[in-house]
C-alpha cells in the first residue's frame, strides 16, 4: 500500500494490513492513501524499480504514532493542572500573608510605649558623702502602657557618656499612654568623687526591659552643672 503524508508530501510503502492512521511522517504530518494499485511484495513496481521517481521510503522509515491518550488520562492531567495552579495559588496567598506580617511587626513598634526623660535640674553645689536632690520628670510618648523599669543617675564632666560616675539607680512603676511622674529624687554624693563640676545624666529604662518604639531618647543631660565640694 502507497501512502503520501498530508503535510510534506513524502510517499512511502506500507504492508497491506497496516493502517496509514497509525504512523505519521517523520515530519509529524498524517498519511493518506494514494490511488496506486495495492501493494503487492513480489512486484517490483510497487518496490519503485520501474518507477525512476517513485519513492524508496519502506515502512521502517515511518514513525509510529504516540498512542492517544485515554479519557482517565486526559482527566487525570486536566486535575494534575488544576491541583498544580492551586498549589502556586496557595504559596503566593501564603508569601503575601507573610510579607503582611513582616510589615505589621516592623511597623507595629509606632504602637508600643514610649519612655523619655523630659526634665532634669542639677542643683548648684552639693557636698561629698551629703545628700543631693534631683528633680527630675519621666514620660510615657507612647500609644501603650508602660512596664516598671529602672531610672539610672550618673555624674559625667560632659554631656557624652564617657568618664561616667555612678550616683544612684531607682524603679518606677508603669506608665499609661501620656502619663509622666515628676519626682525630686535623693542620692548620696560619693565620698571619693574628684571635686569639680558636673552635669548628671539621666537613663531611663538603663537596664533594657520594655520594648520602646523609641530606643533612642532614652537619657538627657542637665542643661547646668552643680558643682561638687
Amino acid at each position: 500500500m502507497k501512502v503520501q503524508c498530508s503535510k510534506c508530501g513524502e510517499e512511502y510503502h506500507l504492508r497491506p494490513d497496516e493502517n496509514p492512521s497509525d504512523f505519521q511522517c517523520k515530519c509529524g504530518g498524517e498519511l493518506i492513501k494514494t490511488d496506486d494499485p495495492p501493494y503487492n511484495p513480489e512486484s517490483p513496481e510497487d518496490e519503485g524499480e520501474t518507477d525512476p521517481e517513485a519513492s524508496n521510503n519502506t515502512y521502517d522509515d515511518l514513525e509510529k504514532k504516540p498512542p492517544e491518550a485515554s479519557n482517565d488520562d486526559r482527566e487525570k492531567k486536566k486535575s494534575m493542572s488544576i491541583f498544580d495552579d492551586w498549589k502556586k495559588q496557595y504559596m503566593i496567598v501564603i508569601a503575601v500573608v507573610f510579607l503582611v506580617f513582616i510589615i505589621i511587626a516592623v511597623d507595629s513598634a509606632f504602637f508600643f510605649g514610649d519612655l523619655v526623660v523630659t526634665n532634669v535640674t542639677a542643683p548648684s553645689t552639693a557636698l561629698r558623702g551629703q545628700e543631693i536632690i534631683i528633680p527630675n520628670t519621666i514620660k510615657n510618648n507612647g500609644i501603650l502602657p508602660t512596664g516598671d523599669c529602672n531610672v539610672t543617675f550618673q555624674f559625667t564632666q560632659e554631656q557624652n557618656s564617657k568618664n561616667i560616675i555612678f550616683l544612684g539607680k531607682l524603679r518606677i512603676s508603669d506608665l499609661a499612654s501620656g502619663a509622666s511622674v515628676t519626682q525630686d529624687t535623693k542620692f548620696t554624693v560619693p565620698q571619693n568623687i574628684t571635686p569639680g563640676r558636673y552635669y548628671i545624666r539621666v537613663v531611663v529604662d538603663s537596664n533594657k526591659e520594655i520594648y520602646e518604639a523609641n530606643e533612642n531618647n532614652n537619657e538627657i543631660y542637665s542643661s547646668t552643672q552643680v558643682n561638687i565640694i
